[in-house]
């Protein structure tokens, strides 16, 4: 049984997910292109097979050092070890850095994979690709983003978008503009949506919910009306983008005339000391709008940890005096408490509201960080190793897995690469990738990403 959007298509003496690839195209033929575009506009598991809900990425764009957090390596040369000192959490044998105190408390629930690595260049940009997609870069089918991924599989579950993008997008990060945050060849119907808004501002509004000044309800109206009668003409040429263009304005309508979306997106319903305990500062916020956007019926959230790494204080620390000067006292005064502060209050949060037994939590980043500080006191671009981590769902907290030599050069053991985060989180969602399929270039059915879940990550 394969699934090509929410319908079961039964195969003939049940054959694998690899020789109905072999079949290629001669193999789709039976299907017209219509009712294949109608299975692929369907999503893929249905809601109540489904034990995981949600999901919420937390991207840390620049990416920390694996030394300087949570691989730290106390017994290395002082060049390789850094300024910080580890403590112990409360998980007997593991450590992280003294600056995440918070975490260090909550490590019970936190499931850290030390051995990540990939082999395919050192920009921010092919990092992201690998770990947004679970795809290297090919600029002639550009792979979509894990949150389209899970909007075409599950589709959308109320009037907010399935998929949303906190506060805004991936900018300038030096090598081009392809970050792995759109919706690729899955189309517009997919593409994530962008609340292009810093929620930690005092006149915080989203700018997409507000109806135009001098606009009534009537003119918005009309122009939905008109816009339905040219689609239509339009659809009758059978056109797959129109009909995700379709999909994409209806989506827009909904979401600019529901009063639910609009409460969604309004923090001011929050109580004063928890917005506190979040952070009063853009991440810490977006923490906090991610809860409430998953709590509203969004299925996949990501928070994007800055948008760049020029001439701002990010993880990005190159100490280079210009305008990559991020340095360690940038990591002990602002990163570090930030992010501790934020994502310990997320977990609290989701759980005490019971949601965090539904909702995957990954804290993932582009690569790891130079084993040895540069001559300028920082560290720079190194994807042979680093450490992500997730939480909730089904996600058994309290566990390392792989880990790194003596210097954090090298996975040590078990070594893991970018796909197989993003099966994991596919797996823990609910989803079979042996029999849910995507349709790919040329219509072609293929699995979501090609890895297998970490097995050691689940209870």
């Amino acid at each position: 049984m394969l699934n090509i959007g929410k319908e079961r298509v039964p195969l003939c003496e049940g054959p694998s997910r690899r020789s109905f690839l072999q079949l290629g195209t001669t193999g789709m033929a039976t299907l017209s292109l219509p009712t294949l575009f109608k299975l692929e506009a369907l999503g893929a598991v249905k809601n109540s097979d489904a034990k995981i809900r949600n999901c919420i990425t937390i991207f840390l764009v620049g990416s920390p050092g694996q030394h300087d957090t949570w691989d730290m390596k106390p017994d290395a040369p002082a060049e390789v070890r850094g300024k910080f000192k580890p403590v112990q959490t409360n998980v007997n044998g593991i450590q992280i850095c003294e600056h995440f105190p918070m975490m260090s408390k909550m490590m019970d629930k936190v499931a850290l994979i030390r051995s990540l690595h990939h082999r395919t260049g050192a920009t921010h940009e092919n990092g992201q690709r690998w770990m947004m997609t679970g795809h290297d870069f090919n600029a002639d089918s550009v792979k979509p983003h894990l949150g389209s991924v899970i909007s075409k599989v599950y589709g959308q579950k109320s009037e907010l978008p399935s998929n949303i993008v906190l506060p805004g997008p991936i900018g300038n990060t030096g090598a081009g503009p392809l970050h792995g945050q759109t919706s690729g060849y899955l189309g517009s119907a997919h593409e994530p949506f962008f609340l292009n808004s810093d929620p930690a501002n005092k006149d915080f509004k989203v700018g997409d919910l507000e109806v135009a000044q001098g606009q009534g309800n009537n003119r918005l109206d009309a122009r939905k009306q008109l816009l339905t009668q040219l689609d239509e003409i339009q659809r009758r040429t059978e056109s797959r983008s129109t009909q995700m263009h379709d999909s994409a304005y209806e989506r827009a309508f909904r979401l600019l005339t529901s009063p639910k979306a609009k409460q969604a997106f309004d923090l001011n319903q929050e109580n004063e000391k928890l917005r506190d305990r979040y952070g009063r500062n853009t991440f810490g916020q977006s923490c906090l709008m991610a809860r409430r956007m998953v709590e509203n019926g969004v299925r996949f959230v990501t928070v994007n940890h800055f948008d760049t790494v020029f001439n701002l204080s990010c993880w990005d620390m190159h100490a280079d005096g210009g305008g990559l000067n991020n340095t360690y006292l940038d990591y002990e005064r602002l990163l570090c408490p930030q992010f501790d502060m934020a994502y310990t209050a997320l977990l609290e949060d989701l759980q005490q509201r019971g949601l965090l037994e539904e909702t995957v939590v990954a804290v993932l980043s582009e690569f790891g960080r130079t084993p040895r500080i540069n001559p300028k006191g920082g560290r720079d671009h190194y994807p042979n190793a680093w450490t992500n981590f997730l939480a909730g769902g089904n996600i058994r907290g309290g566990q390392v897995i792989g880990s790194t030599d003596k210097i954090g050069a090298r996975p040590n053991d078990f070594p893991v690469e970018p796909p197989q985060i993003l099966a994991s989180i596919y797996h823990a969602m609910g989803i079979n990738l042996d029999t849910t399929m995507m349709p790919g270039p040329g219509d072609r059915p293929v699995r979501l990403v090609e890895a297998e879940p970490i097995r050691q990550l689940f209870s």
